[in-house]
């Protein structure tokens, strides 16, 4: 089922109303225009936390700044509550989070992405666990 929002898309320049949808189990915000997809805080949160708990393991490797100019650029503005959000990169996707509400916005193949990276983290970690030791 699909309802209107007041919520705004954060991606689109013309404030375009996210729709309200029942997607995996949750109810969250799309785009009807980019396609993009509003998580409130907790939707998200086991797959955000095992990516991130991976990308805590050091290799011994350096980082390499790899943030695209189009996300440094973009500065999103909360569909709930109007705060600023930030970007962050999770594996090797870059979202966008609220500091104040936690909610999180992803734009149109993220979710793909970050499921992809769950999967072969799943599938894989005792190699990893192996490789940072």
């Amino acid at each position: 089922m699909t309802e209107a929002s007041n919520r705004q898309c954060p991606r689109c320049p013309n404030a375009v109303s996210l729709l309200e949808m029942d997607y995996a189990k949750e109810r969250v915000d799309i785009c009807p225009n980019c396609h993009g997809i509003y998580f409130e805080k907790g939707e998200l949160e086991d797959l955000i936390e095992l990516v991130e708990d991976f990308m805590a393991v050091q290799f011994d490797e350096p980082e390499i700044a790899n943030q695209p100019l189009t996300e440094q650029i973009f500065k999103p503005t909360c569909p709930v509550c109007c705060e600023t959000m930030e970007t962050l990169q999770i594996s090797q996707t870059w979202i966008n989070r609220c500091l104040n509400c936690r909610g999180i916005w992803l734009d149109q193949g993220e979710l793909s992405a970050l499921r992809g990276a769950q999967l072969l983290i799943q599938e894989n970690i005792d190699l990893f666990l192996r490789l940072s030791q």
